[in-house]
């Protein structure tokens, strides 16, 4: 299926598992663990991959979930949540890479003057992200949850979207939200009536959820 995005009034995307890659840093974040962190030196590459990719929830990763594993197994495990979590975003920030081709197609959405943001769960370091994919420049606002006060799948965050487009409720139904999580990207942006359009990434879609409007495999089924 593709998806010709100049037929809305404003699109809005995810940043991770959208146009960054996060699968693949979140491989090299696997081995990180294991080369930096002694309680995890026993592991061999597969066994890393297999026990961190464990931790995950529909490509999403709980910090404060993952560290209470983490010490259940490990608890010479010594690092505190805040620790934690700046290990966790500054690695993944330093190895995150754009998928091929998406630098090209957000420069065609500015060209052609698309209506779009990004809106993106995450603090700061959602924008090192950005800056180190070599994305910065390349969208008319982004949106990072922990800033704003709301995340994904909060009304708030997707209201402040409709804001940020320069777009009222009343043009909601003309404007698509796309992202990889059910969870967050699709039912919130459905909760205030966007359209939606689900990346797949291989996966089927949650039956016990509402249905997107659209389902693509990646971006790049996205048309201008």
């Amino acid at each position: 299926m593709s998806i010709n995005l100049l037929n809305f009034k404003g699109v809005a995307f995810d940043l991770d598992d959208t146009l960054i890659d996060r699968k693949k840093a979140f491989d090299k974040l696997c081995l990180r663990f294991v080369n930096d962190f002694e309680c995890f030196s026993n592991f061999s590459e597969q066994e890393a991959l297999d026990y961190f990719w464990g931790l995950n929830s529909y490509n999403s990763f709980d910090i404060n979930f993952g560290l209470t594993e983490i010490k259940k197994r490990f608890p010479n495990f010594d690092l505190n949540y805040q620790e934690f979590y700046d290990y966790y975003y500054k690695n993944m920030s330093e190895v995150i890479e754009p998928y091929d081709g998406v630098k090209e197609f957000l420069d065609k959405l500015i060209e052609k003057k698309l209506n779009f943001g990004i809106v993106t769960n995450g603090s700061h370091y959602q924008y090192e992200k950005i800056n180190n994919t070599g994305l910065q420049d390349k969208y008319n606002f982004v949106i990072a949850s922990e800033i704003f006060g709301h995340s994904k799948p909060k009304k708030e965050i997707y209201i402040e979207t409709i804001r940020q487009l320069n777009l009222t409720l009343e043009d909601v139904e003309n404007v698509l939200f796309i992202g990889d999580n059910p969870y967050t990207d699709i039912i919130g942006a459905q909760s205030i009536g966007m359209l939606t359009a689900w990346i797949s990434m291989g996966r089927e879609y949650p039956k016990n959820l509402d249905p997107p409007d659209y389902i693509i495999e990646n971006y790049k089924e996205l048309e201008i």
